[in-house]
């Protein structure tokens, strides 16, 4: 199931024209109800309002006290009249929202797979929880396109409110992951609520795209070698890595901070840029890019996808296509990475 959620100002008019006519309805059984008060003599409150729904609902019971003067039959056909124009009023505007509500949550359902179905190297996250929803901020951050799937209608409404692309369904299910644009996707992050949930969904994902860098939560270490084996390129387990961290903290903590530091770039950042098959990039050493004096960024460590990362590399290391550079360096240096990696020039 695929569904989108009606935006809060959308939700507010529903609302608005809703009391609207519940308001006209209810203004206008007061006013009749107050003419046969003041028109019939002897008549109470209770018996005015009595008057008033038989005379608007035509239902044909007998007036109170076996007549109405000649006023209550003119106030009695003033009544019926103005009842039947009321309703119909309130009735149109009940429809009209309905109706309208309907309407644009198909145009808007239409727009949002438009909106999916035109990305590619996109990242889909499985499950908007705390971590889903810190992981797409932060990916917004990074410029990177993103589409959430949930099956809760409180977390896809959430997702809009932070103006992220989402699918209301089940992420296990074939057809919303190829409703998500699995197929032109880079990247799938798997953070369901159970181990058992991200095993299944890991085995869907890779089935439909082989290519796919695929990132899976492990809640218990054990789960960490099925998610590996169903297709996970990476598994990560907050067990571990929060008691690595701790133990960094008490045995390392200067690093720690200089990693921090590093991430969350107050005074300098952490970066990485891939050299594409035909990057200009390639061929050059480290001495002859001058990426120090260039944009202030020093490589720490060169990953390449055939042989072992190399750390701390010399300057006469010749770059590869497919290398992944690890760089360090002044706050404000990704935006010249940036352009180092669309135009092989800074």
């Amino acid at each position: 199931m695929i569904a989108v959620i009606f935006k809060p100002d959308r939700e507010r008019k529903f609302h608005i024209r809703i009391a609207i006519a519940v308001l006209a309805v209810v203004l206008f059984v007061g006013a009749a109800s107050l003419g046969y008060y003041i028109i019939e003599p002897g008549y109470s409150y209770l018996d005015a309002l009595y008057m008033t729904v038989i005379s608007v609902t035509t239902v044909g019971y007998l007036e109170v006290g076996g007549s109405l003067t000649n006023g209550g039959r003119v106030w009695t056909i003033f009544v019926i009249i103005g009842g039947i124009m009321t309703g119909a009023v309130a009735l149109s505007l009940v429809v009209a929202a309905v109706v309208e509500g309907r309407i644009r949550g198909i145009l808007g359902r239409r727009q949002l797979e438009r909106k999916i179905s035109a990305l590619s190297g996109h990242v889909i996250i499985c499950g908007y929880g705390r971590t889903g929803r810190m992981l797409a901020a932060e990916l917004k951050k990074g410029g990177r396109q993103v589409v959430v799937i949930d099956n809760t209608s409180a977390q896809t409404a959430q997702a809009e409110q932070d103006d992220v692309l989402y699918l209301l369904g089940d992420a296990e299910e074939e057809g919303t992951l190829l409703a998500a644009g699995i197929e032109q996707a880079s990247s799938l992050v798997a953070v369901l609520g159970s181990d058992a949930e991200n095993v299944f969904l890991t085995l869907s994902a890779r089935g439909l795209n082989d290519s796919l860098e695929i990132i899976a939560r492990a809640s218990e270490a054990s789960t960490q070698n099925k998610l590996t084996k169903a297709g996970a390129t990476r598994v990560v387990c907050p067990l571990i890595i929060g008691g690595n961290r701790i133990a960094d903290v008490l045995l390392r903590p200067a690093v720690v901070d200089f990693v921090e530091m590093a991430h969350k770039g107050v005074n300098l950042e952490m970066d990485q840029l891939t050299l594409e098959a035909d990057s200009d990039i390639a061929g050059q050493t480290l001495r002859e890019l001058a990426l120090p004096a260039r944009i202030g960024a020093m490589v720490v460590a060169i990953r390449r996808p055939a042989s072992d990362t190399l750390y701390n590399p010399g300057a006469d290391v010749t770059l590869q296509a497919g290398d992944t550079l690890i760089l360090i360096g002044r706050h404000g240096m990704d935006e010249a990475i940036e352009r180092l990696r669309k135009t092989g020039r800074v």
